[in-house]
């Protein structure tokens, strides 16, 4: 969680904007969230959510910015990566953005649950945008990246915005809600692997009964 203060200011900045502007700067900073660059991307999503909130823009306007707008950075990370392969991590945007070790996680767990770590990278911001940007990278295919991270994100996204909408002005109730809300979905995300790790373990013992 990054430091109260900054989050006020940041929420405080994006809020300001009305009609055109509001949609632009929602837009633009959850593009720069996909493509790595280290801003909030849950703490966009519910200014997103705020500007509804105060009128500016409307619910349902909120909720398609923030689908839209996260989709949009994964899709060029992903696309990036088919497109040039390995060369992409020479590029000197990237080179500066992911260091070596991340890219190399990112192989690590591509490698072994593909499409399980498209949908959950979803909620691993410091590994989410390496490992879109790997998985395009080693030939993941654009209608399983899509439907896992797509689907990953209509459960996510709509989470942030409802709840910047819920607490409205009261930024410091909103700053209680995404804290909590972190931490909540960290566990449901561990619970997950636990269960995707404990089902394939069962799976592969059950096969090896049978061939035995």
């Amino acid at each position: 969680m990054e430091p109260a203060s900054f989050i006020t200011k940041f929420i405080v900045f994006i809020t300001a904007f009305t009609g055109w502007k509001a949609y632009a700067a929602i837009l633009g900073i959850l593009t720069l969230c996909g493509l790595g660059v280290p801003i909030p991307e849950d703490i966009t999503l519910i200014a997103a959510g705020i500007l509804s909130s105060v009128g500016n823009i409307s619910l349902a306007e909120a909720l398609i910015l923030g689908f839209v707008g996260v989709m949009i950075g994964d899709t060029i990370l992903f696309f990036a990566g088919r497109k040039l392969g390995h060369k992409v991590f020479t590029l000197s945007f990237f080179r500066h953005i992911f260091t070596s070790k991340r890219i190399a996680l990112a192989e690590k767990k591509i490698l072994k649950n593909s499409k399980f770590i498209c949908f959950t990278a979803r909620f691993l911001p410091g590994l989410r945008a390496p490992i879109f940007l790997t998985a395009g990278v080693m030939g993941v295919r654009p209608v399983v990246f899509f439907s896992l991270d797509g689907g990953a994100a209509l459960l996510s996204v709509p989470i942030w915005v409802i709840g910047g909408w819920w607490f409205g002005n009261h930024l410091e109730s909103a700053l209680i809600f995404a804290k909590r809300m972190q931490i909540s979905m960290l566990i449901g995300l561990a619970v997950l692997i636990i269960a995707y790790f404990s089902i394939k373990k069962f799976r592969r013992n059950k096969n090896s009964s049978r061939h035995s």
